[in-house]
């Protein structure tokens, strides 16, 4: 019975043994943080920064830069700021032992997604990036995390409440984002937490009370919709945000409704305005006035063009008649009809008739202008022209000059010579 017992407990211990070493075998090797390293700085130093040095084998023994490593050898700090790094953060996101991430001020993009599987996370710095996308739910599985800075980059969308489990946070900054939607109430679930900043941001809704008195209206500047008490808005005055309506899959059931912006009227909502109305009425004064002014000056300038071109007209008329009188011309000897009237009150009609002296046979100024005529002498009243009729009579012609003008008188006989002399009108005195 006994050394029937001894075999069986050899050969029990000898597959406990086995069974060891082949799960020793069959185990995984330990990640290699190294390699991790190197594809990060592969995809992001663009500039080669780190190639000098990030030289070795191994990142823990060589000391590489920015790399900090624990007993184990596993990377537990990695502080790269400010080094112009381009690429996202997919690479590191298997280095689970991680507590520091300091990739501040470079030029990363992406998602911060990716650092949710660095469970172990305590300082998260990532602020001054390119960085995109929504913060993600699985944030809530950094419990461990003190201080999270995703501040000036380009990071959208809620502020998730699932930022409520980090029950040890101390620093939540998320400044200069492009964040909307309303502010979740963190007071109660996190009480650690002594600095907030989400300014700059599109955010709306009311603040919580208790977060406005805990961190003060500095923390929540730079969001025009938000409201609340003390020094910000009152709620009743700032829009509400617009109701977000999804569309179905199905295209023909696709909603016809509008959806209207903060702060835009319906169009069909109590028509235009007093000030819309007052504007449109202005406009079409100023319109007319306008017009009216075209045509009023249009007016006048036609009517000054024509009273001009009648008073040339009219002045036309008067060099011409003067020019013929000056020429000896038919208007010295009489004229047709006509009954201008000239500057000395006399018109033409009187001042081209002859006057007679002592004879009884009377004739036009067309026999006379058809007469032979020579000239007999030139005195200081005039020039006297000796003219043969075609009748055969002899007539003796004197012109006067325009010496002193007068009304034109006629003179009947031999007594009154000297009234016809005194006038100095353009007359023609004919003498026997």
């Amino acid at each position: 019975m006994a050394t029937a017992t001894i075999p069986t407990f050899l050969f029990f211990q000898f597959f406990v043994l086995s069974a060891s070493a082949a799960s020793r075998g069959l185990a995984s090797p330990p990640p290699n943080d190294t390699r991790t390293l190197t594809l990060f700085r592969v995809q992001s130093d663009t500039h080669a920064a780190l190639l000098s040095n990030w030289t070795g084998i191994d990142a823990c023994r060589s000391s590489w830069l920015g790399v900090g490593c624990s007993s184990s050898g596993r990377v537990t700090a990695l502080l790269l700021p400010s080094l112009s790094l381009r690429g996202t953060l997919d690479p590191l996101s298997s280095l689970d032992q991680l507590r520091i991430l300091d990739v501040s001020g470079n030029r990363l993009n992406g998602s911060i997604f990716p650092i949710t599987n660095c469970t172990n996370l305590k300082l998260l710095y990532v602020s001054g990036n390119d960085l995109s996308g929504e913060i993600p739910p699985e944030i809530s599985s950094l419990r461990r995390l003190l201080r999270l800075d995703l501040s000036d980059n380009n990071i959208r969308g809620p502020i998730p409440a699932e930022l409520a489990s980090l029950g040890r946070l101390l620093t939540l900054r998320l400044e200069n984002n492009l964040l909307s939607g309303e502010i979740p109430d963190l007071s109660a679930s996190l009480p650690n937490l002594n600095e907030l900043n989400v300014t700059n941001n599109e955010l709306h809704g009311r603040v919580p009370d208790s977060m406005l008195k805990k961190f003060g209206q500095k923390s929540f500047a730079g969001n025009g919709g938000l409201c609340g008490a003390g020094p910000l808005p009152s709620c009743s005055l700032v829009a509400s945000p617009p109701p977000v309506e999804t569309v179905p899959s199905n295209p023909s059931s696709i909603p016809v409704t509008n959806i209207s912006l903060p702060g835009q009227k319906h169009p069909n909502a109590g028509g235009l305005g007093a000030g819309s109305i007052a504007a449109i009425v202005l406009a079409n004064c100023v319109a007319l006035l306008v017009v009216t002014s075209f045509i009023v000056a249009y007016c006048c300038s036609r009517g000054n063009a024509g009273s001009h071109l009648k008073q040339g007209s009219e002045s036309g008329k008067r060099r011409s008649s003067g020019s013929s009188d000056k020429r000896g011309g038919r208007s010295s000897y009489g004229g047709g009809g006509g009954t201008a009237v000239d500057s000395d009150d006399t018109d033409v009609t009187d001042r081209s008739k002859l006057v007679f002296f002592e004879r009884k046979s009377r004739f036009e100024l067309e026999d006379l202008l058809r007469a032979s005529a020579e000239m007999l002498g030139k005195g200081s009243l005039g020039t006297v022209y000796k003219a043969a009729l075609e009748d055969g009579s002899t007539v003796a012609v004197k012109r006067l000059k325009d010496a002193n003008p007068c009304a034109v008188r006629a003179v009947h006989g031999p007594d009154r010579p000297c009234e016809a002399l005194e006038c100095g009108e353009a007359k023609s005195l004919l003498l026997r």
